[in-house]
């Protein structure tokens, strides 16, 4: 009962004319809705990750944006604004593959402009971070028991989809509240209790090579920025070793690229008054946080806010975020 009342209550409120008086209060203030993704998987794929959105969904996203606003890029976003519709921007955090093999044909199809920030560890390497990986060995058919001493116990599955992703959920934000450092062990002692994934059409969660982010960069609708070297959570680390990461990334990025890095994303939007003036001091035009509302005039340039959009977002409840409900 609960989820039909839900249900109405959605399709109340998104359609006219209601939806339009929402939609004018919540843009009245030429306020730009900044979009945070992560990924995009084909629609044939299995995988219970929030962060990989089906293309057939960011299609449809894109198409319902278009009736209202102009999609443009972060600089277009920052400059003044020279139409009457309220703008939006794309971005993608952490550096995928699927944005060179997914993203990039939608970009040049749909002339499309999108910000990307890449976190340049996993380049680098070649290897995921340890958040990645944890998700790609989560991902097998049947019942999977995790223990971390000290931690807990969980039970992985045997569902799919996104009772399984609440369940990988639960283990990802237990592993973030562990300091940095140990990280990666934990994740290796839950790779190390788990069978090889095996859920239909599973591809896992890889970092794009450096041939694939430079071909990504190169076209003209791509914006680059950074999103920290290792994607450590800068708010929990010292400000010595935040600025190490920043400038690492901006400075990789830079020579990888061929184009000044003026934006930066903070990892899981963690950010901090000594991470701003760190900001501030690389010379950095903007930067983006989550928060799940507009961003508007009144907001920091280093303190964006966005809204996250996943997998599991259906399009009429995107739509009432966009109107700050």
């Amino acid at each position: 009962m609960k989820a039909v009342i839900k249900q109405l209550g959605l399709r109340l409120l998104t359609a006219p004319p209601l939806y339009g008086w929402l939609q004018k209060r919540a843009l009245k203030d030429a306020p730009v809705t900044i979009l945070c993704y992560h990924t995009l998987r084909p629609d044939h794929e299995t995988i219970a990750s929030w962060l990989a959105l089906r293309q057939s969904d960011f299609a449809a996203q894109i198409a319902a944006l278009r009736k209202t606003y102009d999609i443009v890029s972060l600089d277009q976003a920052l400059a003044p604004a020279t139409s009457d519709k309220p703008r939006a921007v794309l971005t993608f955090d952490d550096g995928e593959w699927a944005m060179q093999a997914h993203l990039l044909k939608t970009v040049e199809a749909e002339a499309l402009p999108v910000t990307l920030y890449v976190a340049t560890g996993q380049i680098e390497t070649g290897q995921p971070y340890w958040f990645d990986r944890v998700i790609n060995a989560l991902q097998s058919q049947g019942e999977t028991q995790i223990t971390l001493d000290g931690l807990g116990h969980w039970t992985i599955g045997p569902a799919l989809g996104k009772p399984r992703w609440e369940q990988i959920g639960a283990v990802l934000e237990a592993l973030k509240a562990q300091p940095e450092d140990t990280r990666d062990a934990l994740a290796d002692q839950i790779i190390a209790q788990t069978e090889p994934a095996d859920a239909p059409g599973f591809t896992p969660m890889t970092p794009m090579t450096l041939a694939q982010l430079q071909e990504v960069a190169a076209h003209p609708l791509v914006t680059i920025g950074a999103h920290s070297h290792g994607h450590e959570l800068l708010d929990r680390i010292t400000p010595d070793a935040a600025r190490d990461s920043i400038a690492r990334s901006k400075e990789l990025l830079e020579t990888w690229t061929g184009k000044s890095i003026d934006h930066f994303a903070y990892p899981n939007g963690n950010s901090a008054p000594a991470v701003v003036e760190i900001l501030k001091d690389l010379g950095f035009r903007s930067a983006t946080i989550l928060g799940d509302r507009l961003a508007h005039a009144s907001d920091p340039a280093l303190l964006l806010p966005r809204i996250s959009v996943g997998r599991y977002d259906a399009l009429d409840r995107l739509r009432l975020r966009l109107v700050n409900i």
